[in-house]
């Protein structure tokens, strides 16, 4: 992009801004919840491995995490918005939380507009989390907000991480 240039017009901004790479993510804090919005109708899923500190995409057949010996997780991801802010990031979740969300999905005809409480069940950071569901409307405002291409954002994740 040009040099001190923040504006432009058109339809073919530089490349730069069409390949973002970095979203926020949410992290509960220790001792602390985010009580979150559902923007995805459904999750999407991968299965990982949780190596160098981060999460790892599995590559199946001949992964070299598996060869290692380093187990294999089953993730969901969703968009969701702080109802408080309204800031849109991407929560990932293991399966205990993620078959909550998905009972509840079942239940409602979808996941989108949800309201929920997230926590740690713990004081690590690693411990895992909890969901606690909020009987409290979404909102206009909140259901107005567009979720974020979830696939666009995982991979975009695991290129900038040079993990794909």
């Amino acid at each position: 992009m040009e040099e001190g240039r923040v504006l432009g017009s058109g339809w073919n901004p530089p490349q730069e801004v069409v390949d973002r790479t970095e979203w926020h993510w949410w992290h509960v804090p220790v001792g602390g919840s985010l009580l979150l919005c559902c923007l995805s109708q459904q999750p999407v899923w991968y299965v990982g491995h949780y190596h160098g500190n981060r999460m790892r995409p599995c590559r199946g057949a001949g992964c070299e995490l598996c060869g290692l010996g380093v187990g294999r997780q089953l993730r969901y991801v969703v968009c969701a918005a702080e109802v408080t802010t309204r800031r849109v990031g991407v929560l990932e979740l293991g399966t205990g939380p993620g078959y909550l969300l998905r009972d509840r999905a079942l239940g409602n005809g979808g996941l989108r507009g949800t309201v929920f409480e997230v926590a740690r069940s713990g004081r690590s950071k690693h411990c895992r989390l909890e969901i606690r569901f909020v009987d409290q409307h979404a909102g206009a405002g909140l259901l107005a907000l567009e979720p974020l291409d979830l696939e666009e954002v995982i991979e975009g994740t695991w290129r900038r991480q040079r993990v794909s």
